[in-house]
């Protein structure tokens, strides 16, 4: 059984949000075909967590994906898509898909599932991703996901200028929560 999180987010009470983390993947490469394909089963936003600094910085993303789909702005074809597509600070959907998320050597993901109704999938959504991820699913937390992240890389993706420290997870946690907020507006 997968070690997620479930949760919903007061602004969106009718949504479920799932989220889970997994380490020592080796079927990377069959999911991203099967997402490209467009199963439904990988209805999931696969991203990759070397850009990840905490829970609230996924928890922005979701946010905007989901303030962006009421508000009829989505840019993307699904919510899961939409997700992987808030993690970026550009308005380039392709590159940004491709920098957050799931490569074919991906060796650890954060997963993110969001259920929109009121009905309670928690069980469903961890079973078909035990089967779906072959890898080791450990807790959500700001702990577990320090050390899958690449701070060169949340520089590279978020084209962070020389000068702004990332050395403190709150203070970086802002900086790219920032950019996922203002996304479009600048």
């Amino acid at each position: 059984m997968a070690s997620g999180l479930t949760l919903r987010l007061p602004q969106f009470p009718q949504s479920s949000v799932h989220i889970g983390l997994y380490t020592s993947v080796t079927n990377a490469s069959i999911i991203r075909r099967e997402l490209l394909s467009g199963n439904t089963r990988y209805s999931y936003a696969f991203v990759d967590p070397r850009s990840v600094f905490s829970l609230a910085h996924v928890l922005a993303a979701v946010y905007r994906a989901l303030t962006d789909m009421e508000a009829g702005g989505m840019r993307t074809r699904t919510l899961s898509s939409e997700i992987v597509f808030a993690f970026g600070g550009t308005m380039n959907i392709a590159e940004t898909l491709r920098r957050f998320g799931i490569n074919d050597d991906s060796d650890s993901l954060l997963v993110v599932k969001v259920d929109t109704d009121q009905v309670d999938r928690s069980n469903s959504v961890w079973d078909e991703l035990g089967e779906i991820v072959q890898g080791t699913s450990i807790p959500v937390t700001d702990e577990n996901i320090a050390p899958l992240t690449d701070v060169e890389t949340v520089k590279k993706n978020y084209k962070i200028q020389q000068g702004i420290s990332l050395a403190d997870r709150s203070e970086a946690t802002k900086v790219v929560a920032g950019a996922i907020a203002l996304r479009g507006y600048l």
